[in-house]
């Protein structure tokens, strides 16, 4: 009977955690925590503004339909994407899952995403946003007993157009990135102008953001490499690119004060 019942209550443990349902690793064998961030580049609009209802990740090997995980309580949250620009990151869920490899997530949607451009509020619309959500392929391991940060880099820019009829719609440009091993590039533009600045890698576009108001910048979650750091400006100043720029795991490349020529020079 004894042995009955202990075998009942593991059951019951590992369905829970399934479930998504609180606990912790000591009573949770072989599972792992998967924590869900969300980043954007910066976007021509006032604010682009998505209904997020829930973050599912799909373990490798199962087949489509099977090895999914909910990583969030389906709850609406309404996240304006043009906030998350220069580094700033949302959390978006965190939840126990099996440990192991997995190789796609989908960001399932509400209903109520809208975009605002010249201080006009309009509907947004995500194709499959609602039903089978935005797919983001990329792979990332959960280990036994610890965990993994797992980031989403939106490109509002070139994700969203309008149509013909005046409709606003979204066909998501996502990049996955695991943060716990990738880097960034910080600086600081003198003067302080409108500009933006750009990861690339040869004819690649990594990640995008723009200076802020006392010229500083941050590009997140880059894989370890060599970058260019392209900087756009918008006007008096001419266009500078720097080269070689390392990024290791874990670390901020910090490129100081970056002084700009002026166009007329």
């Amino acid at each position: 009977m004894r042995s009955l019942y202990l075998f009942l209550l593991a059951t019951v443990v590992a369905v829970a955690a399934l479930a998504g349902c609180g606990s912790d690793h000591a009573t949770n064998p072989g599972f792992g925590t998967v924590r869900i961030s969300m980043t954007d580049a910066p976007g021509d609009y006032d604010a682009v503004n998505v209904v997020v209802r829930e973050v599912r990740v799909h373990a490798s090997g199962d087949g489509e339909d099977a090895g999914w995980f909910t990583v969030r309580p389906a709850a609406d949250t309404t996240i304006d994407l043009l906030s998350l620009t220069n580094g700033g990151f949302v959390t978006l869920g965190s939840d126990l899952v099996p440990a192991g490899t997995y190789d796609q997530l989908r960001l399932v949607l509400g209903s109520g995403s809208t975009i605002v451009v010249g201080g006009v509020e309009s509907p947004l619309t995500v194709p499959s946003g609602q039903q089978s959500g935005i797919k983001v392929k990329g792979t990332f391991t959960v280990p036994a007993g610890g965990s993994v940060d797992v980031g989403l880099d939106f490109d509002a820019a070139h994700s969203i157009h309008q149509t013909g009829n005046g409709k606003w719609m979204m066909n998501p440009v996502v990049r996955l990135v695991v943060l716990t091993v990738s880097g960034a590039i910080a600086g600081q533009l003198d003067p302080a102008v409108e500009a933006n600045v750009f990861a690339t890698i040869g004819a690649d576009t990594v990640a995008a953001t723009s200076a802020t108001g006392d010229g500083r910048f941050k590009l997140s979650a880059l894989p370890p490499g060599t970058y260019d750091v392209a900087i756009d400006v918008a006007s008096g100043y001419r266009d500078t690119t720097l080269t070689g720029i390392g990024v290791a795991a874990g670390d901020t490349t910090q490129l100081g004060i970056i002084t700009l020529t002026p166009a007329s020079q």
